[in-house]
């Protein structure tokens, strides 16, 4: 029997570090309130990412994930925002306390510091 591929958006491998902050519900349980977690990007695709993380995501919570922009793209202060989904969370191994997780991405932002002096002022 030939397997399926479920997939309704090509997966991209690319590697990126990226940062995490949990919804507000998830960090009152936590020391790292209003922290944001390093993390790292193994995939991504049009619906979603895989990242790896240190601390164990729960399936249903909200994420915002930050990410740097590659310079040869935006200027450099410019960060990808990427509101999600914890789709699903498991440990990477037995051997270390690393998780990785399946992130639905809800909406996405690219945030950056703009001179508003360009903009025409109306009288």
């Amino acid at each position: 029997m030939t397997q399926t591929n479920r997939r309704g958006f090509l997966r991209i491998n690319e590697e990126a570090t990226i940062q995490v902050l949990a919804s507000p519900e998830y960090s009152k349980k936590h020391e790292d309130d209003g922290v944001l977690i390093p993390a790292k990007m193994r995939n991504h695709s049009a619906a979603g990412l895989c990242i790896e993380i240190g601390s164990a995501l729960h399936p249903g919570s909200n994420v915002r994930l930050k990410m740097v922009s590659p310079e040869e793209d935006h200027p450099s202060d410019a960060h990808y925002i990427f509101d999600g989904r914890v789709i699903w969370c498991k440990k990477v191994d037995g051997k270390t306390s690393r998780f990785g997780a399946g992130i639905k991405i809800l909406r996405r932002v690219v945030e950056a510091d703009v001179l508003t002096s360009r903009f025409k002022q109306t009288p």
